[in-house]
């Protein structure tokens, strides 16, 4: 007995030491110098997905600025000296309650200032504001301020950004269409010819590819050779119609080719910026049906502090020609036609932050069903934060349909290695609640990536509104492991930034997702340093295979719906504490989605509690009606489970709902028969 009271004496008081006094948020304790790991182990199984990773305690009111639409280094094209823009911000409420009497000023030191309204803004939501035109001449600094007055803001540590902003001279941009399309679709038969006679219009600034989808129907043969690239672009563009055209990875013209303005006008919107880069490239055939791709790029000014470009190879095939239709919409020519991406739909991660000219060799092998006449090359520089084309450029320079004749040369050139660094996106939300949304590149702001094989590809965000439920948005970082074959049982991982003022009663929480692949086995641990990040000797996380899964086994690549994501969530005290028997008692409420969601019949239900007390769990159908009652009595301090049998109910949405103490808090599930 004696020796166990010793123990919790001296682990009490290393704690003390460990933390420390501070008054900043509580009279508690708070803890500096945390770091979290997440370690991934690669199972060659399916996507593991990651998003909203937060540390601390919610405010009721906190309103924070997420983001600025200028950047501190910006381009104009050759010959303009200035420019007037209406820069934009976006307001992100991460309290608990709607917002209501907020203002943001923008202000370059009381020369400018410009005041707005926020208006309301729901808990978890965002909202744009659109500043007064500001002027900025070419070279010229300015020094923005962007802050919010909010009377009831209960966290001052996230309200202002300071930026200081530049216009620099670019390069003249050449413009990116990417365009959607399918054999078996009607529509785009008759608005194909339209966007195709404006690319040949357009062949020196306008770059084009085609990619070939799986809807309105099964049967285009040109997708049919690439499926699962041309998935992972169609997605990458947030593409769910057809025809549809993606102008520099920003602009979206979903039909309407054959009304001009619908082409030119996001054209000419995007030739009237100017680049940081310049890119070219030239084709070379050699021996063995090989393709060289020679790549200048010449970067004329620093690009921005804050991007992730990805350099992305394709090859492209001008024209292919069918003696009949191969599909039900009656067309047999097709221009620009996508045929693969290299080294990967990823791209390679590329970082010239120094002005000057670089060169890229990249080589592939011309496959068997490719016409050698009609092969060209199409590269572009893309951010893979916002998706903007930085700049882009073709191996064929004429549109005709005349034979790239090419010398036959010898070349045993060895292709570069890349590798990527850590995000360096400045940290907008702190102290309080410190969140991060997982709306930037990979890694994010301040966090680094550690990989046993320096494979980085698999590492990503995902765009196509792919977004866990903790906090709205439109990215996610997924961990590619169903197409990585390779190295399979190494350990790779995501490690975070330095978190500070960490008070014990704050809370961990992060969404995940998983979908087992039958015979694979992945692993996800989240990891805790209290050092730095010198030793992780804490594990609150570590699930595997079925475990890990918040989704039902599938062979296909896995992509979540809004159902299918877990969340967990542990006090820091308990993820740091002494506890011989593995166990730890939450100090948070948390109710789960439901697995597996959708189900037939049957789903698991896990919900926590942080102390003893009554519990509540009712099932309710779309219009409030009670179906059953799956908890109804006095449950211990912890994490439970519960099984929902739905055999004697009819296919449909419904609804869960626990009360325990003040708590509350209700999730949708989908019954499938």
């Amino acid at each position: 007995m004696k020796s166990k009271i010793l123990l919790s004496v001296l682990v009490f008081i290393t704690i003390i030491f460990a933390f420390g006094f501070s008054g900043d948020r509580t009279e508690t304790m708070t803890v500096n110098n945390v770091v979290f790991k997440f370690e991934a182990t690669n199972g060659n199984g399916n996507n593991i997905w990651l998003d909203n990773f937060s540390v601390g305690a919610r405010y009721d009111n906190d309103l924070t600025i997420s983001s600025f639409s200028l950047r501190d280094r910006n381009y104009l094209i050759p010959g303009v000296s200035s420019t007037s823009v209406s820069p934009i911000v976006t307001i992100f409420n991460i309290g608990r309650i709607a917002s209501s009497g907020a203002t943001v000023t923008l202000t370059d030191q009381g020369a400018y200032t410009s005041t707005k309204s926020i208006g309301s803004v729901t808990s978890g939501y965002t909202a744009n504001i659109t500043f007064d035109p500001v002027t900025f001449n070419l070279n010229t600094s300015k020094n923005l301020k962007v802050y919010i007055t909010w009377a009831t803001d209960q966290n001052h540590g996230n309200d202002t950004l300071s930026q200081a902003t530049v216009f620099l001279a670019g390069v003249q941009k050449k413009i990116l269409f990417e365009a959607h399309t399918s054999t078996t679709c009607g529509p785009c038969a008759s608005q194909n010819p339209a966007l195709d006679a404006f690319i040949q219009s357009h062949f020196d600034s306008c770059i084009a590819i085609k990619y070939h989808v799986w809807w309105p129907a099964l049967g285009d043969p040109m997708y049919a050779l690439n499926i699962p690239q041309a998935r992972v672009r169609t997605q990458y563009n947030s593409v769910s119609a057809v025809p549809c055209l993606m102008v520099d990875g920003v602009l979206q013209q979903v039909s309407g080719y054959t009304t001009l303005s619908n082409l030119l006008n996001p054209f000419n919107a995007r030739r009237a910026l100017g680049s940081p880069i310049g890119i070219s490239v030239v084709d070379t055939r050699l021996p063995g049906d090989t393709i060289k791709a020679t790549i200048t790029i010449n970067v004329v000014a620093a690009p921005p502090s804050n991007v992730d470009y990805r350099l992305r190879i394709n090859a492209i095939e001008r024209k292919i020609t069918y003696s009949s239709p191969p599909g039900s919409n009656g067309e047999t020519i097709f221009y620009d036609v996508f045929r693969r991406a290299y080294p990967s739909s990823d791209g390679i991660p590329i970082n010239y932050s120094t002005p000057g000219t670089y060169t890229v060799e990249y080589k592939y092998k011309r496959e068997s069903a490719w016409i050698d006449s009609m092969m060209y090359t199409t590269v572009f520089i893309q951010d893979e934060f916002n998706h903007e084309v930085i700049n882009c450029a073709r191996g064929r320079n004429y549109y005709a349909d005349e034979k790239i004749i090419q010398p036959v040369v010898t070349d045993n050139s060895v292709e570069p290695k890349f590798s990527t660094v850590s995000g360096e996106y400045p940290l907008l939300i702190g102290n309080g609640l410190q969140v991060e949304t997982m709306e930037t590149p990979v890694p994010p702001p301040g966090w680094s990536i550690i990989n046993a094989d320096s494979n980085f590809t698999f590492w990503q965000y995902i765009y196509s509104a792919v977004n866990g439920p903790t906090f709205p948005g439109s990215r996610s970082i997924r961990i590619n492991y169903y197409s990585y074959t390779e190295n399979i049982g190494t350990i790779d991982a995501l490690k975070t930034k330095v978190f500070n003022n960490i008070n014990p009663t704050d809370t961990i929480k992060f969404d995940y997702a998983y979908a087992p692949r039958t015979g694979y086995t992945d692993r996800l641990v989240l990891k805790v340093s209290t050092n730095g990040g010198a030793t992780f000797p804490y594990t609150v996380f570590d699930k595997s295979g079925t475990n890990l899964a918040t989704a039902p086994a599938t062979t296909s690549s896995f992509v979540p719906t809004a159902g299918q994501w877990g969340t967990f969530a542990i006090s820091y005290a308990m993820a740091t504490s002494v506890n011989p028997q593995g166990t730890f008692t939450p100090l948070v409420y948390e109710l789960s989605q439901n697995y597996p969601n959708p189900f037939n019949p049957v789903t698991s239900i896990r919900y926590q509690i942080a102390k003893s007390g009554f519990v509540i769990l009712k099932v309710y159908d779309v219009l409030g009606k009670e179906i059953t009652t799956l908890v109804n009595e006095e449950m211990n301090a912890g994490s439970h489970d519960v099984t929902f049998d739905a055999s004697n109910i009819p296919s449909g949405v419904y609804f869960y709902k626990i009360t325990s103490d003040a708590y509350t808090e209700t999730r949708k599930m989908l019954l499938i028969k």
